[in-house]
């Protein structure tokens, strides 16, 4: 009797410290209504994109904790990716998380997909990331938010209540960017005669 009861602590003990909090996957909720929208910044995103999480214990150990989901076609710009585990982070504690988005419908299958053809000159390529930096949409986050403590078991999971509204990018191709500067150069040169 004691040999069974002494193992079922060891194994409740153990699923205990491997126990990982969750989160609700989704910009519409309790405390959250952050729409995300095209590049125009007018457009609410649909059919034809995709939304990734991607948490982590520190701001520095964000990965991909969700599939890629598509977005709402009912409501524009919402996704629903419903309650989602953020391994290594335990429940009670909070996470640190971007969530990434992009046009799936361009055949680019994930966020990575997307950026390496928008550097490789792909103008259809666009994507995005809460806290972009959009003077250099290529350079990390501006900004990494962090959720509240984190469900599980019992306890509910928390919105992204932190979560805002943004809109995506596109990086020029670089035939684009040399047509400006040729064109801006004409300009001085005809200011100066």
């Amino acid at each position: 009797m004691k040999r069974i009861l002494g193992v079922t602590v060891a194994v409740l003990a153990t699923v205990g410290a491997m126990a990982q909090g969750t989160v609700n996957f989704a910009n519409l909720g309790a405390g959250v209504n952050a729409p995300i929208f095209d590049v125009d910044n007018t457009t609410k995103l649909g059919a034809g994109f995709s939304a990734q999480l991607w948490a982590g214990a520190t701001a520095g150990s964000l990965a991909a904790v969700s599939a890629p989901i598509s977005f709402s076609t009912s409501v524009a710009g919402v996704f629903l990716g419903g309650s989602t585990v953020v391994p290594g982070v335990p429940t009670g504690s909070p996470a640190f998380y971007q969530v990434r988005v992009w046009n799936s419908g361009g055949g680019f299958a994930t966020w990575g997909d997307a950026i390496t053809a928008a550097t490789g000159g792909n103008a259809a390529a666009k994507f995005g990331f809460n806290g972009i930096n959009y003077s250099n949409p290529l350079a990390p986050a501006a900004t990494i938010l962090q959720t509240p403590n984190l469900g599980g078991g019992v306890i509910v999971p928390p919105n992204l209540t932190s979560l805002t509204s943004f809109h995506l990018v596109q990086v020029p191709e670089p035939s684009v960017i040399a047509l400006g500067i040729l064109g801006a150069g004409a300009l001085l040169l005809r200011r100066r005669k």
